[in-house]
């Protein structure tokens, strides 16, 4: 009987998995390329870029916060 509960429902629904993917992506970008971006504009004493890409890192952050909370929401 345990056997036939668990095939019921998956585990993960398909748009979970999507925001799952997604917060990847956008984790990826914020962690490696974006801090890539960052040092570049700071070794090259490029304000005006340092400053734009601390505010898309900024976003992108804020970006990531709200992916994981609804997911979590989601998941519950």
């Amino acid at each position: 009987m345990s056997g036939s509960q668990s095939s019921d429902k998956p585990l993960l629904r398909v748009s979970e998995y999507n925001v799952i993917q997604e917060l990847e992506k956008k984790a990826d970008f914020l962690y490696s390329a974006m801090e890539k971006y960052v040092h570049y504009a700071e070794k090259d004493i490029k304000p005006g870029l340092l400053t734009l890409r601390n505010t898309i890192k900024g976003e992108e952050q804020n970006y990531l916060k709200i992916l994981r909370s609804k997911l979590i929401k989601e998941l519950n």
